[in-house]
């Protein structure tokens, strides 16, 4: 049995809100009825205001950034995403993610969320200008090769530089794929949620089980695929 939690997301009972560290994104205001996105990003490096459509494409397994628009950077030691797990045809359930595809920060596939599946997937949305997210990387990259039989990882690296993110995966030693989301989309117009890092789950058949706001201690993380696998 599914339920709605506070960001619109149908969740199964049980599913973990967060209670970690959160850098906050954006804030909401509301203009005839409809909520309007505004981006307030941290004053950090890389980061400025940008206003986001409030609307998502129609068009199944749009492109969010069109590959003439993205050039894959070199990140060796980090995986291809052709490894990642699928489950067929994406479908417009709103409990999955939406078909918008995601170009992957190697060379590489682009990435049809609506597709993801197969395995238990764990999706998690950071950027290097995210203290909290920097710090839970080390956590998630220890989890990926205990857990990588049973439940696959994915980083979504968020209105980020992907250069940085390239030379900051390689020094903690992040091998699990990387989509990139240059205008955070994915974040603002899906999720709803006000900052990174955000850590959604996956079951095998692509619905989203699982939403977690805020970074992960070893033990949360441990405790949450132990949950879902």
């Amino acid at each position: 049995m599914s339920v709605s939690n506070d960001h619109g997301i149908r969740t199964r009972p049980g599913s973990t809100e967060g209670r970690g560290k959160l850098m906050p994104l954006r804030r909401l205001m509301t203009t005839r009825g409809a909520v309007v996105v505004t981006l307030l990003l941290a004053a950090t490096a890389g980061c400025g205001d940008q206003s986001v459509p409030t609307t998502a494409p129609s068009a199944p397994a749009a492109d969010v950034t069109p590959p003439s628009e993205y050039e894959p950077v070199a990140a060796p030691g980090v995986d291809s995403c052709a490894e990642l797990p699928y489950r067929g045809s994406g479908t417009g359930d709103a409990n999955r993610l939406p078909e918008w595809r995601l170009p992957c920060l190697v060379s590489g596939p682009s990435v049809d969320l609506a597709r993801l599946g197969g395995k238990p997937v764990l999706i998690n949305l950071w950027a290097t200008w995210c203290g909290p997210c920097r710090e839970e990387m080390p956590i998630l990259q220890n989890a990926h090769m205990r857990h990588r039989d049973k439940i696959a990882f994915l980083g979504v690296d968020t209105k980020d530089n992907p250069q940085q993110a390239a030379a900051f995966l390689q020094e903690v030693g992040a091998t699990y794929p990387q989509v990139v989301d240059l205008e955070g989309r994915l974040l603002v117009e899906h999720l709803r949620v006000p900052g990174l890092p955000v850590t959604v789950v996956l079951d095998p058949e692509g619905e989203v089980i699982k939403k977690h706001v805020g970074a992960f201690s070893e033990e949360s993380l441990d405790s949450l695929i132990r949950e879902v696998t």
